[in-house]
C-alpha cells in the first residue's frame, strides 16, 4: 500500500476519492450523493484531469485530482474515452445514442451527429429491454480509438451493436453481423491489428478477423460457454507480451437474469494466451464463483503486469436504483491476473473507478 495513487471509486449512491494510508484507505473526498455514476476515466500526461459520466445527470470534469468538479454536459452521459494520440481530444456517449468530441481537454464539446445518419434497418436495432420502452433509452456504452490509428474509432452501443468510422467519424458502417443479442459492452483489437478485434456483450463474447464484417463466439472453456442467456461479460483488457494476455471479466447472465432467477452473479476473471481460442478461470484470491460481478477492470498507470478490478452485486446499465448500495470489494493482481488481493473489503456495489498517479 505504499505507492502513491488515488483511488476513485463509485457505487449507486456517490464517488469516493480514496489514498492509501497505513494499511488501509482513507477518504478524502465525496462527491455525487445519491447519484449512480456509470463511467470514469482520465488523462495519462495530466493526471489530475478526469471525467466522471453520471447516469442520467450529466458529464463531470475535474482538474485538480476530484478536489472540485465542474459539469461540462447535461443529460444521460454514460462513458467518455481520452484519444491515446492527442490528450486534448475526448469523445463523449450518452443516451438517447448521441456522439460528441472536444478538442481542449473536455472544456467545450461539438456532436459528431454523422454517427446518426443510418436507415432503419440499422436504427431498428437501437432498442432497451421492453419492460424499460418509454422509460429509458438506448445509450453509447463504449468509444474506442485504435492505438495506432487515430482515425479508426468504434463505438458500442446498448443495445444497438458496433459502429465503425475509418475517417474520425465523418462516415460510418454498422458491423454487428454475427451477434443476435446486440447489448454490446467493451471492445479492443488485437496488438498491432487493425483487423482483428474481441467485443464482450450481454449474450456472448466474439472475435473479428475483418474488422466486424462478420463475428463469431469464442468461449471454449468458460462457464456457461454458448448459451442463449447466461453467457455475459463485461470489461476486459489486452496486457503486453509476446503472446498477449487477455483478462475478461464475466457472470452467470445479465443483471435482469439475477433478477429473473432469483441467483447471484456468480462473477469470474478468465484468462487466455492463446488469442481467445482457449480460457481458464482465476481461482487464486478469489472463489469460482463470486457473489458479485466484476464490473470494472482498470490497467495500472505505471505497472503492465497489474490490475485493479472493482466488484459488486448492484447492477449498472439499466434499471438500476441508486438507493441500493449492495456490496462489493476492489481487488489488485500484480501477477497479469493469475492472483488477486482485496484492496478494499465490504464496500457497497463497485460500478466504475479509476485510478491515477496521486
Amino acid at each position: 500500500m505504499s505507492e502513491s495513487l488515488r483511488y476513485y471509486i463509485a457505487h449507486n449512491g456517490g464517488l469516493k476519492i480514496m489514498e492509501p494510508q497505513n494499511s488501509s484507505m482513507k477518504t478524502v473526498n465525496e462527491f455525487f450523493q445519491g447519484k449512480t455514476l456509470e463511467h470514469l476515466t482520465g488523462c495519462t500526461i495530466k493526471p489530475e484531469i478526469v471525467f466522471a459520466a453520471v447516469a442520467f445527470d450529466g458529464g463531470y470534469r475535474t482538474d485538480d485530482a476530484g478536489k472540485t468538479w465542474t459539469k461540462i454536459m447535461d443529460g444521460d452521459v454514460r462513458t467518455f474515452t481520452v484519444d491515446p494520440h492527442d490528450e486534448r481530444v475526448v469523445y463523449m456517449g450518452i443516451g438517447p445514442i448521441r456522439l460528441f468530441r472536444s478538442e481542449d481537454s473536455g472544456k467545450s464539446w461539438q456532436p459528431i451527429d454523422s454517427m446518426l445518419n443510418f436507415g432503419d434497418e440499422v436504427k431498428k436495432k437501437w432498442d432497451v429491454p421492453p419492460r424499460l420502452r418509454g422509460v429509458e433509452f438506448p445509450h453509447v456504452r463504449q468509444i474506442f480509438i485504435h492505438p495506432d490509428e487515430q482515425n479508426l474509432i468504434w463505438v458500442l452501443l446498448e443495445h444497438g451493436g458496433n459502429l465503425l468510422s475509418r475517417d474520425r467519424g465523418k462516415t460510418w458502417e454498422d458491423r454487428s453481423t454475427g451477434i443476435d443479442y446486440v447489448d454490446m459492452h467493451h471492445i479492443e483489437n488485437y496488438p498491432g491489428s487493425k483487423e482483428r478485434y474481441y467485443v464482450s456483450s450481454a449474450r456472448g463474447y466474439y472475435r473479428t478477423d475483418d474488422a466486424g464484417q462478420q463475428w463469431r463466439r469464442v468461449e471454449n472453456g468458460m462457464p456457461w460457454a454458448y448459451t442463449e442467456l447466461h453467457s455475459y461479460s463485461h470489461e476486459w483488457h489486452f496486457l503486453p507480451g509476446v503472446n498477449p494476455r487477455m483478462v475478461v471479466c464475466g457472470g452467470k447472465g445479465s443483471p435482469g437474469v439475477w433478477m429473473r432467477e432469483r441467483i447471484t452473479p456468480k462473477g469470474h476473471i478468465l484468462l487466455s494466451d492463446d488469442g481467445g481460442e482457449n480460457w481458464r478461470i482465476v481461482a487464486q484470491g478469489l472463489e469460482q464463483e463470486n457473489p458479485w460481478m466484476p464490473w470494472v477492470l482498470l490497467r495500472h498507470p505505471s505497472d503492465p503486469n497489474a490490475l485493479f478490478c472493482g466488484m459488486g452485486d448492484g447492477a449498472r446499465g439499466y434499471g438500476f436504483d441508486a438507493r441500493i448500495q449492495g456490496k462489493g470489494a476492489l481487488y489488485r493482481s500484480l501477477d497479469r491476473g493469475e492472483s488477486w488481493q482485496a484492496l478494499m473489503q465490504d464496500t457497497p456495489s463497485i460500478l466504475t473507478a479509476w485510478v491515477a498517479p496521486n
